[in-house]
């Protein structure tokens, strides 16, 4: 392995949203072993949403839009606050 001896920063993955696949994603992450990563779940207030986006490096959304046809609106948040998308 070329990245052995190299050491990581810590990651931080903050899930918002309580949709209903959360439970089992949530039991996949903690199982899957990954090192310097802690997993956390938020609810937040509206006016906070926006600044949580706004402190990240990177957004990722895992579902479509509920039309399907266009992006989600996390998606819309996320490029609201410069957030590079995923």
């Amino acid at each position: 392995e070329i990245h052995r001896n190299r050491k990581l920063p810590p990651v931080l993955i903050v899930i918002t949203g309580r949709g209903p696949m959360l439970e089992s994603f949530l039991k996949e992450l903690h199982t899957s072993q990954l090192k310097h990563v802690k997993v956390v779940t938020a609810w937040l207030k509206s006016e906070d949403y926006p600044k949580l986006l706004g402190a990240a490096d990177i957004g990722v959304s895992l579902h479509t839009s509920s039309s399907g046809l266009d992006l989600p609106m996390k998606v819309v948040d996320m490029f609201g606050c410069g957030l590079p998308v995923c």
